[in-house]
């Protein structure tokens, strides 16, 4: 049950790789600090033997990792990652970001899926990333994954607040799986868990948004 996770970051997405019983066998982050983090808290606290690699993807062999690793093309069962997503962010007014070099790197991630051929692989990103003035990588992106034998189960945004984080955070994800591949257990995106106070969910009994005051507010002593 075999993942790497690309542009790992901290070790969010290896984390929940691990909860979910998979075993992460490499982990590319080009920042320092980062993979600092990421070895210290998913390597050495959770005992992996993830093969970290603090370097720059664009000058990581795809073929030569995956020989590496003793990994056969189609073995794999998941390619995770989320690509720098400074040009895609809604941060950026206009036509900002449309020219931005990383945008590239959503591209540059599909090469490491076009390598290993995994049953699936995940993508997160900001909300941007569906706007129109970067269709281009997106539509270039879905195109190369469609000719290549995958089908996309999802590309869309999910909001963390209907999973319990206390804040408004959208991202978009998009879900690829090889065909051919069983997929009827495949169940994503995740259905919601926590409703806005006002819906009829919340009428219902089920648990309501949380937001920063009631995670971070130090308890009231009894």
């Amino acid at each position: 049950m075999g993942v790497i996770d690309l542009f790992a970051g901290a070790g969010g997405f290896s984390l929940a790789a691990h909860q979910a019983g998979l075993e992460v066998l490499a982990a590319i982050e080009l920042d320092a600090s980062a993979a600092q983090t990421y070895r210290k808290n998913i390597i050495d606290r959770l005992e992996q033997k993830t093969n970290l690699i603090n370097g720059d993807i664009l000058k990581i062999e795809p073929a030569e990792l995956r020989e590496k690793l003793g990994v056969k093309v189609g073995e794999l069962e998941l390619i995770l990652g989320g690509p720098p997503c400074q040009g895609f962010s809604s941060h950026r007014i206009n036509d900002a970001g449309v020219d931005d070099p990383r945008n590239k790197l959503l591209l540059r991630y599909y090469d490491f899926v076009e390598e290993f051929q995994p049953k699936a692989f995940l993508v997160e990103n900001v909300a941007g990333l569906f706007w129109k003035k970067h269709a281009s990588y997106l539509d270039k992106f879905k195109q190369l994954a469609q000719d290549n034998g995958y089908i996309i189960h999802f590309c869309d945004t999910l909001n963390a607040k209907d999973y319990g984080t206390p804040q408004n955070r959208k991202r978009a994800f998009i879900l690829g799986v090889r065909k051919g591949v069983k997929n009827d257990e495949i169940a994503f995106p995740p259905a919601p868990d926590y409703f806005s106070p006002t819906s009829k969910e919340a009428k219902q009994g089920l648990l309501t948004w949380r937001t920063g005051s009631a995670v971070f507010e130090p308890l009231t002593p009894s």
